[in-house]
């Protein structure tokens, strides 16, 4: 990013938080040079570690920019990342707020699976730390007071998407295929109950282990009930497969793709798994991908805003070389968030001050994502989603955006 879109942006910035009521009074004193810690828990090594790193570059984006504009206004809050690989472990997460809690953080970014982010809530609610989670969606983390923020929708949002997606494409039977953690099996939970709410039929499905590595099991399980859905009767172009998961994905195509019976029967996914650089990277996996439509919901950018987080997220796969969805672009919402909340709380030592003050500018702030306002339970209202595929390019495969739901509409491109 050169300087001079970098001063621009700064000053577009200084405009949006003077739009939705600043209190000037409140700005740091001239000279001013604060630093605050913010833990970052994120996957680097683990799975899903595609979100993991575009998260830290948009982070370290955000603080520097608010660097930069703090030295040309001769002062201001600045931020140091903490980072922690947790590898989507979630027993790495707690060790990693406990370390952090040491070194005096009482604001975290991440983690961002659900499995995650239950394990360390009891602690996180204990010590006066709070938790922004930029990709947790499970809706039983949906508890008002807590000390948990998650600036995505919830499971519930998103099967109402993917959902609606499975109703205008005429699918009239699912066979549901799922990772058991608290993310996926929220996912897993809301689909079901938001598809027979509409008179769809949900077999039993299988629920495969974070461990797994041979999925000929799963596969065979899977095929055998789409096999009795054929049996039984109906239009066998209506029936499909829900997949709940994350990088593991590609073994499951993997197994997939020589069975006959998931080979022609299409595929729908969940937020985990889009933009996966894992499964567009993988030859073979990203082929049956894209023979069998698998379409991943992920929590929508505005259009009308791509001038703000276009050259944002341009930015950020310029430094991964992953094109970021909306999970990491709202991580960097959230430093302007976390920044605003410390002007008007002024400290961190009187903490439900600060939570307030948090609570309060998030629902008034509209970043790059949008509006970032939430629900009583302190998970974002916004429930606008994009689809994305796996299709050929160029000889390779990429993602591509296939679709939006939009205040209650399908509009596929």
């Amino acid at each position: 990013m050169n300087r001079r879109f970098l001063f621009r942006f700064i000053a577009h910035m200084s405009l949006l938080i003077g739009a939705i009521g600043f209190v000037r009074g409140e700005q740091p004193p001239l000279h001013s040079h604060r630093t605050f810690k913010i833990g970052v828990l994120v996957s680097l090594t683990g799975s899903w570690n595609s979100l993991g790193q575009d998260t830290v570059a948009a982070l370290q984006i955000a603080t520097d920019q608010l660097d930069d504009a703090a030295k040309a206004n001769h002062g201001g809050y600045r931020f140091q990342l903490l980072v922690r690989d947790t590898q989507l472990d979630p027993t790495k997460a707690l060790e990693a707020i406990k370390d952090l809690e040491k070194r005096g953080v009482q604001i975290i970014i991440g983690p961002q699976s659900s499995a995650e982010v239950a394990m360390i809530k009891p602690y996180a609610d204990a010590h006066n730390i709070l938790i922004i989670s930029q990709g947790s969606t499970a809706s039983s983390l949906a508890i008002p007071g807590d000390n948990i923020f998650r600036l995505c929708p919830n499971d519930m949002r998103e099967a109402e998407a993917i959902v609606a997606l499975m109703q205008h494409d005429g699918i009239h039977s699912i066979v549901p295929l799922w990772r058991n953690d608290a993310g996926n099996n929220g996912l897993h939970d809301s689909v079901k109950a938001a598809f027979e709410n509409l008179g769809g039929t949900v077999t039993a499905g299988f629920q495969y282990q974070p461990t797994t590595t041979d999925f000929a099991p799963a596969t065979a399980s899977v095929a055998s009930q789409i096999a009795t859905l054929r049996t039984a009767g109906g239009d066998p172009t209506g029936i499909a497969v829900y997949l709940a998961a994350f990088d593991k994905v590609v073994d499951i195509f993997h197994s997939a793709a020589s069975n006959p019976i998931l080979s022609s029967t299409l595929w729908y996914g969940s937020d985990g798994v889009a933009l996966s650089a894992v499964l567009s990277d993988d030859a073979s996996a990203a082929a049956f991908a894209s023979s069998a439509y698998y379409p991943n919901p992920t929590f929508g950018l505005p259009d009308a805003l791509q001038n703000l987080w276009q050259p944002i997220a341009d930015e950020i796969e310029a430094r991964t070389g992953i094109t970021p969805d909306a999970f990491a672009l709202s991580a960097y919402d959230s430093v302007f968030v976390v920044e605003q909340a410390l002007r008007a709380a002024g400290t961190l030592k009187d903490f439900a001050r600060f939570k307030t003050a948090f609570v309060e500018t998030a629902n008034a702030y509209s970043g790059v994502t949008g509006s970032t306002a939430l629900d009583a339970a302190g998970d974002r209202l916004s429930s606008d989603f994009d689809f994305w595929a796996v299709r050929p390019a160029n000889g390779s495969y990429s993602w591509v955006r296939i679709g939006t739901y939009n205040s209650g509409i399908i509009t596929l491109f």
